[in-house]
């Protein structure tokens, strides 16, 4: 078995929203392929929007990825 075998394998085992959601994932990276971002205009122009806007919140570097592991550990 390839590893796309088992990785398709799995995708199956998930509920079908999660498949979908997965599916929609991997249409865009391959419609997407040597694109230099995998967001589009709209939600870089979000971002843009969101990091010069100083009444949004922000967060440390350290916070964020200590809150990455927390949700990966449960």
């Amino acid at each position: 078995m390839t590893k796309l075998d088992l990785v398709l394998a799995r995708i199956r085992q998930l509920p079908p929203e999660q498949q979908e959601a997965l599916a929609e994932q991997i249409e865009y990276a391959l419609d997407h392929q040597g694109a230099d971002s995998l967001l589009t205009d709209a939600q870089w122009a979000e971002v843009e929007a969101a990091l010069a806007d100083d009444s949004e919140p922000v967060s440390p570097h350290e916070d964020v990825f200590a809150r990455l592991r927390n949700q990966t550990a449960k």
